[in-house]
């Protein structure tokens, strides 16, 4: 799973194409679906947020086989949640300067064979994924406090 992709190189499958996705610099498809109208003041934010955020933001995120996302972070947890296709391996990297240690828990709906259908990123945590097996997975991403993208962190 490792670096990026050319998401126009890749076709969406059928299923996807009423979902209003865009390329996401991470690699994969995107389309923000909620945005929290209650604003969190800077000052009742943990250290690392250079202002005042959204209190949540929600993503559908959709990876196509071939597709990977490279390593990223963000100051928010963000919960990942299964919606349609096949499961997705996303890989935990820890909280330093640099993925390390890493660990994959995989988000699909298969709980018998250990997939779970939510999966949390701790707060600053590196994350990367990537389609488990030869089909597209559509996901859920909720930001708490909400995404932004001045906090977005991809490893060079």
């Amino acid at each position: 799973m490792d670096g990026r992709n050319d998401a126009t190189s890749i076709p969406l499958p059928d299923w996807a194409g009423g979902l209003g996705l865009e390329q996401h610099p991470e690699g994969g498809w995107f389309r923000e679906t909620w945005r929290s109208g209650t604003t969190l003041p800077v000052e009742s934010l943990p250290p690392g947020y250079p202002g005042s955020r959204s209190a949540g933001t929600s993503i559908l995120f959709l990876l196509a086989p071939g597709q990977r996302s490279t390593w990223h972070r963000v100051p928010g947890a963000e919960l990942w949640l299964h919606h349609r296709g096949g499961a997705i391996a996303l890989e935990l990297g820890g909280t330093g300067d640099a993925p390390r240690d890493s660990v994959v828990r995989i988000v699909g709906t298969d709980v018998e064979c250990g997939e779970s259908p939510q999966v949390v990123v701790p707060e600053w945590c590196w994350q990367r994924a990537a389609p488990l097996a030869d089909e597209a997975g559509l996901v859920g991403c909720v930001v708490v406090p909400g995404f932004d993208f001045a906090d977005f962190r991809m490893l060079e």
